[in-house]
């Protein structure tokens, strides 16, 4: 039954009030019963009730601060408890000496003030740019803005080898920076293909060996040249030579590719000269040895018989000139002579006369006569009674 329901015992409520006052009760009468409970609860026997109520005696206090220390060192002892991020590593120091390095997931150490952890962030890529002011190699003032990214390669390093790994990376930067472009011109800085391409791989190769011989731990992942102009008075002038630059290389690429189409085709037509040339060497060579073989052989001949030879050797030549030649031969009935007309001279005078008309459409179509039993040049249309001949 409740206290407070009806026929109840109402002289005690849970508060321990005898009395029925309907309030709480004392807060000092709370704390000495929970004082006497818990002395009971350690052993403790009661001491005589004074004038602030029952205490607690020596064995029960002895037992009372032993547990609050064991509770009390397993709280500090929790402390040491840490987690490492996977994109993180730790670093335990003990009395200020480094004692280890830990990997990601979950590690105790000893609690401050006898070990610590440090926790860097090693795959995080950070950056840092800025805009300098600095001078080139031809005395030219130019304003840099560079971007440096990095990460930490080393956290051991970069906690305990120098007092502050980032400001030594900003320092390192202008000073690599200012020795890169120092060595150029400011057209080279200005330039956008390979000059500009050179001097970023020269910068972030000098600025990561400046950070290793400081054993900073940084390892830089890239650096980007955002933009490099000269002062503002000289814009104007530098547009100009920038674009005169621009049509020099267009101008070059242009002679290049003639350059390009031209000498391929000169050089095979000098190879296909070449080619002809040796082949007319050749036929004239096989036409010269020809030659000296007949020689050779119509000498021979010569030898066995030279009046033979003598008049094959004539009637040949002439059957050769004559055939070569326009020109007619006609034998008279009476006497030996012959008469000669030149035809093809007659011909050629008409052929002027007329305005330098065709001569193969004007002149007579030629045949083959006969001198001395042998093949010459005749023409069957023609005869010698034409010309008034007997």
């Amino acid at each position: 039954m409740a206290w407070n329901e009806p026929g109840g015992n109402k002289d005690k409520d849970p508060w321990g009030n005898k009395n029925n006052q309907g309030g709480p009760p004392d807060l000092d009468e709370i704390v000495k019963k929970m004082q006497q409970k818990f002395s009971g609860i350690l052993g403790g026997r009661k001491s005589p009730s004074g004038p602030d109520g029952p205490g607690i005696g020596k064995g029960g206090s002895a037992y009372f601060f032993s547990f609050i220390a064991i509770v009390i060192l397993i709280v500090w002892a929790a402390t040491g408890i840490y987690t490492v991020d996977e994109q993180e590593k730790a670093l335990v120091l003990q009395f200020g000496q480094f004692k280890e390095e830990t990997q990601p997931g979950i590690h105790w150490r000893l609690p401050v003030p006898i070990e610590k952890e440090y926790k860097v962030n090693v795959t995080k890529v950070q950056r840092y740019n800025h805009e300098y002011q600095m001078l080139t190699g031809d005395e030219n003032i130019m304003y840099i803005k560079l971007d440096v990214q990095y990460r930490i390669a080393d956290a051991r390093k970069f906690l305990f080898r120098v007092a502050d790994p980032v400001f030594t990376l900003e320092e390192v930067t202008e000073s690599a920076l200012r020795t890169a472009v120092g060595h150029r011109k400011m057209d080279e800085v200005l330039d956008k293909g390979e000059g500009r391409a050179d001097l970023v791989i020269s910068t972030k190769k000098e600025i990561q060996v400046l950070l290793d011989s400081y054993n900073t731990g940084i390892s830089i992942v890239s650096v980007n040249l955002q933009n490099a102009r000269p002062p503002r008075e000289i814009d104007a002038a530098v547009i100009d030579v920038q674009k005169a630059k621009e049509d020099q290389d267009k101008f070059k690429k242009e002679g290049q590719a003639y350059s390009n189409d031209v000498i391929p085709r000169a050089e095979g037509e000098a190879q296909s000269l070449r080619e002809h040339a040796s082949a007319y060497k050749l036929q004239k060579i096989a036409k010269a040895r020809g030659d000296v073989s007949r020689f050779l052989q119509t000498y021979a001949e010569y030898k066995k018989a030279p009046a033979i030879t003598k008049k094959r050797l004539y009637l040949e030549t002439m059957e050769e000139v004559l055939s070569n030649s326009s020109k007619v031969i006609v034998k008279m009935k009476q006497g030996n002579n012959i008469m000669y007309i030149p035809l093809q001279q007659i011909i050629n005078s008409a052929n002027i006369s007329k305005g330098g008309a065709d001569k193969k459409s004007d002149s007579p179509r030629l045949g083959a006569a006969t001198v001395n039993n042998r093949s010459t040049t005749s023409y069957p249309a023609f005869d010698s009674r034409d010309r008034g001949g007997r």
